[in-house]
C-alpha cells in the first residue's frame, strides 16, 4: 500500500468526537463567577478621601474599568460566534489552518492534496464563508503570483479532514488580515507554509502567537522546494524544473527548525508544540502525479507522514475542543484584558500614592512652618489688644484660636486629597513668670506704659510649638488613610493573581486529561 493511500485511509479512520468537558466547563463557569465577585468585592473604597481629589479620582477610576470589563464579558463572548458556528459546522472533522504569506502556495497545496483524495475515490468539497454563511465553490482555489485569496475559503477532503485556507495575516488587505485572526479559534493545528526562496521568516509567527499558546501543534512546509536548471533537449539547451537536492532540502528544514523553536522558546512556549519541517513542490508533483516516485520526490510521501503524526496532537486538541474554547475565551477576552486593564490603572493609582508618600514625609514641617509665619505676625496686634487689662490668658486663647484655623486652612490645601478630623484650638502655655511687664508708671489716671518683648519672644516660639503638635496627628491621619488605599490596592492585585493561578490549575487539569 502506498504511502498516501496509506494517508487517507487513516485520516478517514478518525474519531473527532468531543470527550464529555462538561464537568471542566462547570469549572471555567464557576472560575469566571469567582473572578467577578472578587473583583466587586475587593474594590477600593476610598473612604477617607476627599471625592474630588486627585487620588479618589485615580481610585474611582481603576473601580470604573473593572466594571467596564466586567460589562463587557458577555460581548466578548458574543464575538465568537462566528468562529464557534464554523467549528460546530465541522465538529466531526479534523481543521488544518494552511498559514502562511500572500506568496507561500497556500491555494496551490490545497488544490493538489484534494485532486490526490479525489483519485483516490474520496469527497473533495470547496467551500467559502460569505456574510457568515458557508458556500459551495464548485471550483479550486484560484492560484497566482498576487494576493488571490480574497475570502476564507475551504476544502473537506473526505470525511474526516478539513484545510482552511485564509487570507494571509501578512496581507496587505487589512480585511483579509482580520478575517484571518477571527476564524483561527476553530482550527485544530498548523500548517505553516513559507517559500523556500526565503524559508521560515519566524516573525510570521507572531501572528499565530495566540494560536500556538493555545497548545495547536505546528507543522512548517517548505513549499516550491525546485530550481531551474539548463538542460539539452534535440540539440538545444532549454531550462526545466526540478526538486531540490535533499542536501539542500535538509539544510533548510534545519534552518527553519533552529529558529522557530528559537523564537517559540522567546516567547515562552515549549519546542514540543513544533513538528519536523518537511519540503516539496507542488509543481513537481503535479508534472509526475502519475508516477509513484515523483511523488515521493517531490516531498509528498514526507508530508503525509508528517500530517499524519499531526492528526494525533490535533485529535486530541478536537476532542476537549469545548473546554478549549471556554478557557481561551476566559484568557484572552477576560483575564488578559482585565489584567492589562488593572496594571495600567493601578499603575497611575501607583504613582499618584508615591507623589503623597513623598509630601507627607515633608508635610509636618511644612504646615508647622506656614501656620507659624501666619499667625505671628498677629502678635504685635493682640498683644497691643489686650495690654491695657495684662490679659495673658485671654492672648494665649485668642493667638491658640488662631493657630488652629490657620493650619485647617493650610492642611486643606497640602492634604487636600484626605478626609481630616481637625483638632481643637491648642492651649498656649508661656512661663508663669512671663507676661506683661510695666516698666513706667505713669500719674494717676493715667495708664501705665506696658512691655511685652518677653512675652511676644515667648509666644513665638509657643505658636510654632503648638503648631507641631497639631499638624502631627493630620499628618498621621493622612498617612494612615494613604497607607489604606495602598493595602486595598495590593489586595485587589493579588486577589487577580489568585484568580489567574487557579485558572491555571484548571488549564493544566484540562491539558493532562
Amino acid at each position: 500500500m502506498s504511502v498516501e493511500r496509506s494517508f487517507i485511509q487513516a485520516v478517514a479512520a478518525l474519531n473527532p468526537a468531543s470527550q464529555d468537558m462538561q464537568p471542566a466547563i462547570a469549572k471555567m463557569e464557576q472560575w469566571l463567577v469567582d473572578l467577578g465577585q472578587t473583583t466587586v468585592a475587593q474594590a477600593l473604597t476610598g473612604t477617607a478621601l476627599v471625592e474630588q481629589g486627585a487620588l479618589a479620582q485615580s481610585a474611582r477610576h481603576l473601580n470604573q474599568q473593572l466594571q467596564q470589563q466586567r460589562e463587557s464579558w458577555a460581548d466578548s463572548w458574543t464575538a465568537l460566534a462566528p468562529a464557534q458556528d464554523l467549528a460546530d459546522r465541522f465538529r466531526d472533522r479534523i481543521m488544518l489552518l494552511v498559514f502562511g504569506s500572500f506568496n507561500a502556495g497556500k491555494s496551490s497545496l490545497c488544490n493538489f492534496l484534494a485532486d490526490r483524495f479525489r483519485r483516490q475515490g474520496q469527497s473533495v468539497d470547496f467551500f467559502r464563508l460569505a456574510d457568515g454563511q458557508i458556500q459551495p465553490m464548485p471550483e479550486g482555489f484560484q492560484e497566482g503570483a498576487t494576493e488571490t485569496t480574497v475570502a476564507l475559503q475551504g476544502v473537506c477532503l473526505g470525511e474526516k479532514l478539513v484545510l482552511l485556507d485564509t487570507p494571509g495575516l501578512h496581507s496587505a488587505n487589512a480585511h483579509n488580515a482580520a478575517l484571518t485572526q477571527q476564524f483561527l479559534e476553530s482550527t485544530d493545528a498548523l500548517l505553516w507554509l513559507s517559500s523556500s526562496s526565503a524559508p521560515g521568516q519566524v516573525q510570521e509567527l507572531g501572528d499565530l502567537l495566540v494560536e500556538l499558546r493555545r497548545n495547536k501543534p505546528l507543522l512548517p512546509v517548505i513549499t516550491r522546494s525546485d530550481r531551474i536548471e539548463e538542460d539539452e533537449i534535440d540539440d538545444e539547451i532549454v531550462k526545466v524544473l526540478c526538486n531540490k537536492t535533499v542536501e539542500n532540502r535538509q539544510l533548510q528544514e534545519e534552518d527553519v527548525m533552529t529558529r522557530a523553536a528559537q523564537a517559540l522558546n522567546h516567547w515562552g512556549l515549549g519546542s514540543d508544540l513544533l513538528k519536523p519541517a518537511v519540503s516539496l513542490s507542488v509543481h513537481m508533483a503535479r508534472s509526475q502525479q502519475d508516477d509513484v516516485q515523483g511523488l515521493e520526490q517531490a516531498g509528498f510521501e514526507r508530508l503525509y507522514l508528517a500530517v499524519q503524526d499531526l492528526l494525533g496532537p490535533a485529535l486530541a486538541y478536537k476532542q476537549r475542543k469545548p473546554a478549549e474554547l471556554q478557557l481561551h475565551h476566559i484568557e484572552e477576552a477576560i483575564l488578559g484584558p482585565l489584567t492589562q486593564t488593572l496594571e495600567q490603572a493601578a499603575a497611575q493609582l501607583r504613582q499618584r500614592i508615591d507623589e503623597q508618600t513623598a509630601l507627607l514625609q515633608g508635610a509636618v514641617q511644612t504646615l508647622t512652618e506656614s501656620t507659624w509665619r501666619r499667625v505671628v505676625p498677629q502678635l504685635p496686634t493682640v498683644l497691643e489688644a489686650h495690654a491695657a487689662k495684662q490679659d495673658v490668658a485671654a492672648v494665649r486663647a485668642e493667638l491658640g484660636q488662631s493657630v488652629a484655623q490657620e493650619l485647617a486652612a493650610q492642611s486643606q490645601v497640602l492634604l487636600s486629597n484626605y478626609q481630616l478630623i481637625q483638632p481643637a484650638a491648642p492651649t498656649l502655655m508661656v512661663p508663669a513668670h512671663i507676661g506683661y511687664e510695666v516698666f513706667q508708671e505713669q500719674e494717676e489716671g493715667q495708664a501705665p506704659l506696658i512691655d511685652y518683648n518677653r512675652l511676644y519672644m515667648s509666644l513665638n516660639d509657643v505658636i510654632m510649638d503648638s503648631a507641631q503638635a497639631l499638624a502631627e496627628p493630620l499628618v498621621e491621619q493622612a498617612e494612615h488613610s494613604l497607607e489604606q488605599v495602598r493595602q486595598e490596592l495590593l489586595q485587589l492585585e493579588n486577589a487577580v493573581a489568585e484568580q489567574a493561578q487557579s485558572l491555571e490549575a484548571i488549564k493544566h487539569q484540562l491539558h493532562i486529561a
